[in-house]
């Protein structure tokens, strides 16, 4: 006889999602929202995902926008305690926020380095450092996704700080699951190949949009990762097109 897993239920869970105004991180809010859970979704642009928040609750959602940098400490902090003082806890955090900006490592500006690093790797350390005293505190398993690129595995030419950025926020993912697996805190990396969103807007050279996953197609990924069964963790998860495109 087969035992039958308890899946991970997410009626009532408080998500935080960054970079939650468009693309991979509005449908992850969308998706997390029609599983029951509360969404505090944060992003640089306070219009745009506020208006995002009044699509969910007009859906029968609880959601909450937060405008946020993630690569600034103060507003960090804010998003983490206004979400305590609206929901009371936190139960999850989702690491969507990044940007790109591409050119070979002989041309590229020293600032746009910054912020490309900043924006991919900052932020995510920035959102782990300040959320995991209060998803500890819940003491019944919260989790920690970061959505990264499978450029943190694959070089791409003129992606320098691109790939070094991905790349970092990977190996910081699996130092933090390292540092939590003794304490319940289930810490995933979710590695999506080329996704059709506004990311691809100011980049001329692209793969075939047709080709693309969908930003639905990562926030299932990431969904199925929030409800994996009590009892194990999802450590990395690699969601690809399925027609030869990266």
């Amino acid at each position: 006889m087969t035992s039958k897993l308890e899946i991970n239920n997410l009626e009532g869970k408080v998500a935080i999602v960054t970079g939650a105004s468009k693309g991979i991180g509005k449908a992850i809010a969308v998706a997390l929202a029609d599983a029951g859970a509360k969404i505090v979704l944060a992003a640089r642009t306070p219009q745009t995902v506020e208006d995002v928040a009044a699509e969910l609750r007009k859906s029968g959602a609880d959601a909450i926008a937060i405008p946020t940098d993630v690569t600034d400490v103060d507003a960090v902090q804010n998003l983490i305690q206004r979400t305590l003082d609206t929901y009371q806890n936190l139960d999850i955090l989702i690491n969507n926020a990044g940007s790109g900006k591409f050119g070979t490592v002989a041309d590229f500006d020293p600032s746009d380095w910054d912020n490309v690093i900043n924006s991919n790797l900052k932020g995510v350390y920035l959102c782990a450092k300040y959320a995991l005293p209060h998803l500890l505190a819940q003491q019944d398993g919260g989790q920690i996704i970061n959505v990264l690129s499978i450029a943190a595995k694959v070089a791409f030419p003129a992606s320098s700080a691109y790939c070094a950025a991905k790349a970092g926020a990977l190996a910081l993912t699996k130092v933090l699951a390292a540092e939590v697996r003794d304490q319940n805190i289930r810490v995933t990396a979710v590695l999506p190949g080329s996704v059709e969103t506004p990311f691809w807007d100011d980049i001329p050279q692209h793969p075939d949009f047709e080709k693309m996953l969908k930003p639905e197609h990562v926030a299932n990924a990431v969904l199925s990762v929030c409800q994996q069964p009590v009892g194990m963790v999802i450590e990395e998860i690699v969601v690809m097109p399925p027609l030869g495109i990266l």
